[in-house]
């Protein structure tokens, strides 16, 4: 194998990697994208049924974020707020997730 054709190979083989390492790191950014819009959703709805005394806003909490590609992996409820937490599936890298928080406004928020 000449010279040339060893280097073209290894420019090749470089350039390979680099576009495989692009598109993990895309595929992970994305996930994380899905993952913070699932929890904001969940949150909110969550809060929405925490407000008009819905029995079960967590329940409400997992049917958003179902809807929404992801899992819900807790959620708690602390007076009006509803703190959520999220999962959604990143294969082939590990799961992603997210927090997110929602309820009424109050005076320090402005």
């Amino acid at each position: 194998m000449s010279t040339g054709a060893a280097s073209a190979l290894a420019w090749t083989g470089a350039a390979t990697a680099v576009i495989a390492g692009a598109s993990l790191l895309g595929t992970g950014m994305l996930a994380q994208a899905r993952a913070a819009t699932a929890a904001d959703l969940a949150a909110l709805a969550a809060a929405d049924a925490l407000a008009v005394g819905d029995a079960s806003p967590c329940t409400v909490a997992a049917e958003a974020a179902g809807r929404n590609g992801a899992g819900l992996a807790g959620c708690d409820i602390h007076g009006q707020e509803v703190l959520v937490r999220v999962q959604v599936d990143a294969a082939p890298l590990p799961v992603a997730g997210a927090t997110a928080r929602a309820g009424p406004a109050t005076e320090e928020s402005g």
